[in-house]
């Protein structure tokens, strides 16, 4: 679509006549209808007042091809700390729309689902900042106390809430008729573990073996039985196991994350740094933040802040990310410890 299209099109959206726009433009007439047949461009100057009658970005009035609105959006879910409502809309427009035309365009499915996902992030954010706000105005309200705790991602006492039912039948249906995915064997043990199924993960964690051949079947063997037994008898076996792959950051995760879950933060800090410098370029932040996080429960602030540095190189440097949402929150986390 060119712009001349865009503006007929956003022009029409609002019910305006091409004498309307004119008029809120300070243009004649003559000149939309110009701009909508393609035989003129509107002033540069002109441009501001349009996108805000339009109410959207005036990038929104140029034609990209779907690369690169593929890449203006991936751009947006990653750098921008708030997508606004109408960047939102004009995205999942988008996707909806390629996906329309092929309803088996796997990037489009793939886009559109990390959309929601961040969108649904951000807001969770909003709601805790206004939740926040709300229980400072009422103090004790249960209401506001559980909007903060779910929001935030927080432990929810109700059984029937918390456990994760219906993304383990949709795991083991998924495993059934399409074994292709074997990845999912250890997401499936994941939430079994977590709620507490300890006699199912064991037999999936059998299928695993047979299905899915990798090395984190031997850190999950072990971590099923660390709930079982405590943390201490199976904290020798997650030594030896690190010992045996000491190359493999996937396994040195695993461990790093035990040591980490059972307050052993000084052990856990190696791991962590283990698993970092196994792992292939880019690597992930996740090792480092780990590595503050547990500083911070040992009370080493200046560790923690060195950490939250090496994150801020590590973006910029191995996943070329100079600016944008991650380094402005690691920012603030640097300045709020050091101040």
């Amino acid at each position: 679509m060119t712009i001349g299209k865009k503006i007929r099109q956003l022009r029409r959206d609002l019910g305006l006549s091409q004498q309307a726009l004119s008029d809120k433009l300070g243009v004649t007439a003559q000149a939309v209808s110009k701009w909508e047949n393609e035989t003129s461009l509107p002033d540069i100057s002109i441009l501001p007042s349009m996108a805000s009658i339009f109410g959207v970005q005036i990038d929104d009035l140029f034609e990209y091809s779907k690369d690169k609105e593929y890449e203006k959006i991936s751009n947006m879910i990653e750098l921008k700390r708030n997508i606004t409502n109408q960047e939102f809309s004009n995205a999942e427009s988008f996707l909806l729309g390629e996906i329309e035309r092929n309803p088996e365009d796997y990037k489009a499915h793939s886009t559109l689902a990390d959309l929601y996902c961040t969108q649904a992030i951000m807001l969770n954010r909003k709601a805790v900042h206004y939740g926040k706000a709300a229980l400072a105005l009422s103090p004790n309200s249960k209401f506001d106390l559980n909007t903060i705790n779910n929001c935030w991602g927080g432990m929810r006492y109700d059984w029937n809430v918390a456990n994760h039912h219906e993304l383990i039948d949709y795991l083991k249906r998924l495993l059934r008729e399409s074994p292709e995915n074997k990845k999912a064997y250890f997401y499936l043990i994941d939430n079994l573990v977590d709620d507490g199924r300890i006699a199912e993960a064991r037999k999936v964690l059998s299928q695993s073996k047979v299905n899915n051949p990798d090395n984190l079947n031997e850190a999950y063997e072990i971590w099923i039985e660390e709930k079982v037994s405590g943390f201490d008898s199976v904290r020798q076996r997650y030594e030896k196991l690190a010992q045996k792959y000491p190359k493999d950051w996937r396994i040195l995760f695993n461990v790093a994350n035990s040591f980490s879950h059972n307050e052993s933060y000084e052990q856990a800090i190696v791991y962590w740094q283990m698993a970092f410098d196994a792992m292939e370029k880019p690597r992930y932040t996740d090792f480092l933040e780990s590595i503050a996080q547990c500083h911070l429960r040992l009370g080493d602030k200046q560790s923690a802040v060195a950490a939250l540095k090496q994150q801020k190189a590590l973006l910029r440097d191995e996943w070329n990310m100079s600016f944008g949402r991650d380094q402005d929150i690691l920012d603030e986390r640097i300045k709020e410890l050091t101040e």
